[in-house]
């Protein structure tokens, strides 16, 4: 009996550590022009259980009839805040992108940028997320980059993370508490 509870929380911590996709759409606006398609993010529990590596895999902006092969956008060590099931998590660093995986690819533009400065603020659950990050790359390449990215079936405030239906400085606060946490 003791081997079938040890067993159960083992697949219980498991299921608890994997990855978990989100597909929806995306809009990309570049200084004040959008663009909108599909896309997936993957948001996986880091092992701490506290904090979140939030991804972009094998990223590709279409816009205008052209393909820009971005690459992998990896946001790691988000901690997280939870409040009314909706976990929020944000993020006020650098990044750097890396190259995708996909083998038909044969540049990925992504690296070449060196350090990406991104404001970014997702929110998610088990089932429905939004993420929404702004790159400021207005003194290398010109450019003021907005990403938005939101499932389907997201239908709360976004912004508000303590669930009441409105976005007030309770919510700053505790989104401030979460960056002072670091």
């Amino acid at each position: 009996m003791k081997k079938i509870f040890t067993f159960f929380a083992a697949a219980a911590v498991s299921l608890a550590a994997m990855a978990t996709d989100y597909t929806g759409k995306i809009t990309v606006t570049i200084n004040n022009e959008p663009t909108t398609q599909d896309a997936t993010i993957t948001i996986l529990p880091n092992e701490d259980g506290s904090t979140y590596k939030l991804s972009i895999n094998n990223f590709r902006l279409s816009t205008n009839g052209t393909t820009i092969d971005v690459g992998n956008i990896v946001v790691d060590n988000l901690k997280g805040y939870t409040i009314t099931g909706m976990t929020t998590v944000v993020a006020d660093e650098k990044i750097t992108i890396q190259d995708g995986t996909d083998p038909s690819v044969p540049m990925w533009y992504g690296p070449y940028l060196g350090e990406v400065p991104i404001v970014m603020t997702a929110q998610f659950n088990g089932t429905k997320a939004k993420a929404d990050i702004d790159i400021d790359m207005r003194s290398s390449i010109h450019q003021f980059i907005n990403v938005v990215f939101a499932t389907p079936n997201y239908d709360g405030v976004y912004g508000d993370v303590n669930g009441d239906g409105t976005v007030t400085s309770n919510d700053v606060t505790a989104i401030y508490n979460i960056m002072l946490s670091d």
